[in-house]
């Protein structure tokens, strides 16, 4: 079960959206906010109860508060362990699904946190199918860029319509959108990038 995937005992009703006069202006809120549980850098967060282990996995789906605490500590995305200090270059390993394969370049963004060796060899191995929907990168360095979420109209409070087929909004952290973002996901962007064949970090772990 990956550290990052939610379980069916951690859903819950999530509170009504206010406007909320904040540090930064106004923006979105909840009414009984609390803490950095609800808000991280200026940004509201989508609340989800911390349970692990209850209920069943929901495998493919993804934990906020889980998938926030991997790339803010480089923990694994599958075993939720650190991968600081894992390589002698000091350098993060980052796993992510591809529909093209094109590799990763420098100063693109992600929400995907890293992977140790263990883990991105186990994901890879699933088969052919999965290997050609995945690419890897060896990155230098992880910066917090913004978060990934859904955008309010300070009109309407409605979610704002999304015009690319995308799930989320990527909003940098000094947009002007962010007060009006509820986020999902932490975005880092990348940098020091070296693209791994599949196939090498395959034989490397299990050499």
């Amino acid at each position: 079960m990956p550290f990052i995937a939610p379980w069916t005992g951690e859903n819950a009703r999530q509170p009504t959206i206010t406007t909320r006069l904040g540090r930064i202006g106004y923006g979105i809120g909840y009414a009984d906010e609390y803490g950095i549980a609800d808000r991280m850098r200026g940004a509201l967060w989508v609340r989800m109860p911390v349970k692990p282990g209850a209920g069943g996995p929901l495998l493919g789906r993804i934990h906020a508060l889980r998938q926030r605490q991997a790339m803010y500590h480089m923990l694994c995305q599958g075993c939720g362990q650190s991968t600081v200090g894992c390589r002698r270059d000091q350098r993060h390993l980052f796993l992510m699904a591809s529909a093209t394969g094109q590799p990763i370049a420098e100063g693109d963004k992600t929400v995907t946190p890293p992977s140790c060796a263990g883990c991105a060899v186990e994901a890879v191995q699933e088969g052919p199918p999965s290997r050609r929907r995945h690419v890897a990168v060896l990155v230098e360095h992880a910066l917090v860029w913004g978060v990934a979420g859904i955008v309010y109209s300070p009109d309407t409070l409605a979610p704002v319509p999304r015009d690319n087929g995308n799930e989320f909004a990527l909003v940098e952290y000094n947009d002007p959108r962010l007060p009006w973002t509820l986020a999902y996901r932490e975005v880092v962007s990348l940098h020091g990038c070296t693209a791994v064949d599949l196939e090498d970090l395959i034989e490397q772990a299990t050499a």
